[in-house]
C-alpha cells in the first residue's frame, strides 16, 4: 500500500465509499466504481438536461456521478475495465458527440483530452473512441432517463462511427464551459419532442448535485450542484491509501497531461469580455443549420405532393360516383348544340333533309334509258 497524496484529497475521500483507488503507476492513482456490470459504461445511468448556462448537462442517477461525471477523464483498461483520471476543472459533461438522421450518441472524453481556457478540447494524441464507449439512443428517448438496454447495440455505434456527424465542441462564455453538443432544435425536431430547459444553482453544502422545484414557480425544476473550489479540494484532504496496482495501465502516460492544482493560477485561465462568445445561438453550427433545413425542404415537398395525390384521389372518387349515379338513374338524351340547330332548321323547312347536303332535283324517268 502506498500513500495516496493529496493533491486531490476531496475526490478521495467522496469516492472512497464507492469505489476503490489503485496506483497503476508512480504517482498515477486511478478510482474504479464498484459493483458495476459488464454492460456499464460511463453516461449511461441518468438523462440529458438543456441549461441556458451551460448547454448539455449531465444528470447522474449514481451516486458518485456529481464528481466522476463533471470532472476528470474515462478510460477502458483490458485489465482493470472502467477508471477514472481525476482532474479539478468542472463542466456540465466531458463527453464527444456523434449523430446521423435516426441517431445520437456520446462517448466520454479520454485523459489524452485536455481542456484549455483559450481554444478548448485539444487530443494530445490521435484518438476514435471505441464502439463500447459509446451510448445511442434514438432522438425521441434523447433526455429521458437511460437505463440498461436502453441503448442501442454496439453494431450501431460502430456504424454512427464511420457514418455519423461529429457534434460541437465545448464554448467559453464568461469563464464558463458550454457543453453545446448537438443543436437542441434538430433532435427536437427529428425526435418529435419538446425538451424542457432547468436552470443551474450552484449551493454550498456538500450536497452533491440534486434536482429541486422553484420557490417562485412550482412547475419549474433547476439543478443545484456543489462545486468545491480548488482550494477546498486540497483544504479537505487527507491522508489515503490507495491499492498497488497488479499492472500498469494500457494507457500511453507519455501523452497525458497530468493536473496541477499548484502549478495552475486561476487568473491565468481567465479570457478577456471581448473573446466570450454567446450561449445561446438558434443554431449551434453551420451544419446543424443546413441539415435542418434540407428536412423542412424535403418535408414541405412530401407535404405538398401528399396534398396532391390526396387531391387527386378525391377527384377521381367524385368522378367515379357520378358516373354511377347516371349509370343507375339515366336522364333524357343529352342534345348537343349542333343537333339542336339541325332539328330548328328542319321545322322551319321540311323539304330540307339534311343540312349540310344540297338538295337534288329528281330526274324525269325515261322509259327508253331501261
Amino acid at each position: 500500500m502506498v500513500d495516496a497524496g493529496s493533491q486531490f484529497g476531496f475526490f478521495y475521500s467522496s469516492l472512497a465509499p464507492h469505489g476503490e483507488w489503485i496506483e497503476v503507476e508512480s504517482g498515477t492513482r486511478v478510482w474504479r466504481p464498484f459493483h458495476i456490470p459488464h454492460q456499464w459504461r460511463p453516461y449511461l445511468i441518468g438523462r440529458w438536461v438543456w441549461t441556458d448556462e451551460y448547454g448539455w448537462y449531465w444528470m447522474s442517477d449514481e451516486s458518485f456521478g456529481w464528481i466522476t461525471y463533471h470532472y476528470g477523464r474515462w478510460y477502458y483498461d483490458d485489465y482493470y475495465g472502467w477508471v477514472w483520471m481525476p482532474d479539478d476543472v468542472w463542466a456540465p459533461a466531458w463527453v464527444e458527440w456523434r449523430y446521423d438522421e435516426n441517431y445520437i450518441g456520446w462517448a466520454p472524453l479520454p485523459p489524452y483530452a485536455t481542456f484549455y481556457m483559450t481554444f478548448g478540447i485539444r487530443f494530445t494524441t490521435h484518438w476514435a473512441a471505441p464502439a463500447n464507449y459509446w451510448n445511442i439512443v434514438r432522438y425521441n428517448r434523447f433526455g429521458t432517463v437511460n437505463r440498461y438496454g436502453n441503448t442501442a447495440p454496439e453494431e450501431y455505434a460502430r456504424r454512427l462511427i464511420h457514418t455519423g456527424r461529429t457534434g460541437s465542441q465545448y464554448g467559453i462564455d464568461h469563464e464558463r464551459i458550454i457543453n453545446r453538443g448537438v443543436d437542441r432544435t434538430l433532435i427536437e425536431h427529428r425526435g418529435n419532442v419538446l425538451l424542457t430547459r432547468m436552470e443551474v444553482r450552484e449551493i454550498r453544502e456538500h450536497a452533491g448535485e440534486r434536482v429541486t422545484r422553484s420557490n417562485d414557480n412550482p412547475r419549474l425544476e433547476r439543478i443545484e450542484v456543489y462545486r468545491p473550489t480548488r482550494d477546498e479540494i486540497q483544504r479537505n484532504a487527507k491522508r489515503m491509501e490507495a491499492r498497488q496496482g497488479e499492472r500498469n495501465l494500457s494507457l500511453d502516460m507519455n501523452k497525458v497531461e497530468r493536473p496541477r492544482i499548484e502549478s495552475r493560477n486561476p487568473s491565468d485561465e481567465r479570457i478577456p469580455r471581448s473573446e466570450t462568445r454567446n450561449t445561446e445561438p438558434r443554431y449551434e453550427s453551420e451544419v446543424s443549420r443546413k441539415i435542418l433545413q434540407e428536412e423542412q425542404s424535403r418535408d414541405r415537398t412530401v407535404y405538398v405532393q401528399e396534398q396532391q395525390t390526396k387531391h387527386e384521389r378525391q377527384e377521381m372518387r367524385r368522378e367515379l360516383i357520378q358516373r354511377h349515379e347516371r349509370q343507375q338513374n339515366p336522364g333524357p338524351p343529352v342534345i348537343h348544340k349542333e343537333q339542336h340547330q339541325r332539328i330548328e332548321q328542319r321545322r322551319e323547312n321540311p323539304l330540307i333533309t339534311h343540312p349540310s347536303k344540297p338538295i337534288q332535283e329528281k330526274r324525269p324517268e325515261n322509259k327508253s334509258e331501261r
